[in-house]
Parts: C-alpha cells; sequence; structure tokens
C-alpha cells in the first residue's frame, strides 16, 4: 500500500513540475527573443553623439566646399579658357590684319619704284640687284636680302633718307664710301646725288681708309694676275674688273680702285681684295659723269662719324 501511494505521490510531483517548467521555458525564450529584438532596435536607432555629429557636419561642409571650390576652379578655367580663345582670335585677327607679301609683290614693287633694271637678263640677278640698289638708296646696310627692315620699308613706309656733311665738304661731285653699310654714296654739291651697292674688301682692314681721289679712268682696263704671272685682256668675261676702273690716288691709281665684276653675286658682301666693286651697268653710269680729281672718302661708320659725314 505504502509502495503504491509513493509511485502515485512521485507521479504528482513530477506532473506539477512539468507543468511548471515548460510555460516558464516557454516564455524565458520569447522574453529573451524580444529583449534581443529590442537591443538590435535600439542599436540601430541610437542617435550619434555631439563629436560624431560635428564630424560629419564637417564633412558635409568639406564636401560642400570642395564641390565649390570644384566649381569655382571649372569656372575659372573656363574663363581662362575663354581670355585664351579671345587672346587667340585677337592674334589671328593681327595675323589677319599683317600684310603677307610673295616674290612677285617684292618684284612689282621694285619695277614700279624703277630699282628693277634687267640688264642681265638673268631674273635671280636682277632682282637681287634691285633689291640691292634699294636698300642702298634707304640708307640700310646692303646684303640683297628682304629681312623684315627691307621689306617694311619697300611695302610700307619707305623712308626719306638726310645725310649730314661737314662744311669742309667738297663743292662739286664727291664720293663716300661706308665699308660697314657697302653703300657708295655721289654727292653734287653737298647734296645727295645718287646712291649704289657694292662690294668692299672680304676683310675689313683689306680697304683702304681716308680720303682720296680719282686719278684715273680706263674703259675696259686689263688685269694682272699675280697668282699666274698673266694678263687678262680688258672687256672679257674672265677680267674681274669688269669694263670700267676708277682709279684712286693710292700707290700710282692702279692698285685700289673703283671698278666693275665679273661675279655679280658677290655684290652686297665682302668679298674684294680691298678695291670696291660695283654693279657693271652702276659703275658704267658713274663713271660717265664722275670726273677726275673727284674726292673720294672711305671709311666705316665710326670714321665717317669723326669726319662728321652722318648718313641716316
Amino acid at each position: 500500500m505504502s509502495k503504491k501511494f509513493f509511485i502515485y505521490l512521485t507521479s504528482i510531483i513530477l506532473s506539477l513540475i512539468l507543468c511548471f517548467y515548460i510555460p516558464f521555458k516557454i516564455s524565458y525564450k520569447k522574453f529573451s527573443k524580444s529583449a534581443l529584438t529590442e537591443n538590435k532596435n535600439q542599436s540601430l536607432l541610437v542617435s550619434p553623439t555631439l563629436d560624431k555629429i560635428n564630424k560629419v557636419e564637417e564633412n558635409k561642409k568639406n564636401t560642400s566646399s570642395e564641390k565649390s571650390d570644384k566649381g569655382k576652379l571649372n569656372e575659372e578655367n573656363i574663363i581662362k579658357s575663354n581670355d585664351n580663345a579671345d587672346e587667340t582670335s585677337k592674334e589671328t585677327n593681327n595675323i589677319k590684319k599683317e600684310n603677307i607679301y610673295n616674290y612677285k609683290n617684292y618684284f612689282e614693287k621694285l619695277k614700279e619704284l624703277g630699282f628693277y633694271t634687267g640688264e642681265f637678263k638673268n631674273e635671280d640677278i636682277d632682282f637681287r640687284n634691285a633689291v640691292l640698289r634699294f636698300q642702298s638708296s634707304q640708307n640700310i646696310t646692303v646684303d640683297g636680302i628682304i629681312g623684315p627692315k627691307t621689306k617694311t620699308l619697300l611695302m610700307d613706309e619707305k623712308k626719306e633718307i638726310s645725310d649730314t656733311l661737314p662744311q669742309d665738304f667738297p663743292d662739286e661731285y664727291a664720293i663716300v664710301i661706308n665699308k660697314d653699310t657697302r653703300i657708295l654714296t655721289v654727292y653734287k654739291n653737298k647734296n645727295i646725288y645718287k646712291k649704289y651697292p657694292i662690294a668692299a674688301g672680304r676683310d675689313p682692314s683689306y680697304t683702304p681708309e681716308g680720303k682720296f681721289t680719282i686719278v684715273s679712268k680706263i674703259i675696259n682696263p686689263s688685269w694682272y694676275n699675280s697668282k699666274t704671272d698673266k694678263v687678262i685682256a680688258g672687256g672679257i668675261p674672265e677680267n674681274p674688273l669688269g669694263k670700267r676702273w676708277l682709279g684712286l690716288s693710292l700707290k700710282g691709281g692702279s692698285i685700289y680702285g673703283i671698278h666693275g665684276n665679273n661675279t655679280p653675286w658677290s655684290i652686297g658682301t665682302n668679298a674684294s681684295s680691298g678695291c670696291v666693286r660695283m654693279i657693271n651697268d652702276d659703275v658704267e653710269k658713274l663713271f660717265d659723269y664722275i670726273p677726275i680729281n673727284s674726292a673720294v672718302w672711305i671709311g666705316n661708320t665710326k670714321k665717317l662719324n669723326s669726319w662728321r659725314v652722318i648718313q641716316k
């Protein structure tokens, strides 16, 4: 009896335990799950601290500032680009406005001004001679090249030259030869009569400086070649003196002189052994009107200035 009772009592106790334990377990799991969910939600909803807020705001400001700066830079670049475009446009317009000339333009202008004569029947030489003559007429260095200065004077603003002479300068015909500019100027009664391009000594010291006179005039002069010990007859293409000789008052008038040439490309350069070379047509004209005993002053610009001869 007692044994049965004990079993019965044990069963009741176990039943009671099970009745209370299972609901408790279930409610605990639910409570734990809801608490965890709530904590998760709370972690998602937690607002930042003031430091974080400030940092976020600063980041926003920096971002907007960077965007603004980039915008300004882009605007500046656009403005600069536009400015450059304007400058390029102005430069292009200036280039368009600047006259662009070619050989034909120069040829026609030289012909119009009377400097192109065509005596050689060789257009290249005749054109170069025309440039040389124009340069000498403007008191600029004679080289036969149409550089910026020559182009400006020829095509845009031909200048009126004015030479200054000293009071003791000879009357009637007189010649001044400038070795620097390679120009021979003829004066008559102290006024410019004519200017010619020349070739001077290939070394500046070869052409003598000083005040001389013309002591001889020879048509078709013969030439003695000291290297071959031969005499070249006058008036032939092989003779380097050309067809005219104006001897200077140095060593009897047969060593240094003003003469023609057989190398037309040498005019406008330093090429001779000391004499003064001229274009053949020019020296023939000079020969016809310049008298014996005419004064011939030779020097570089500095020397001429010391004699109060100013050529501008």
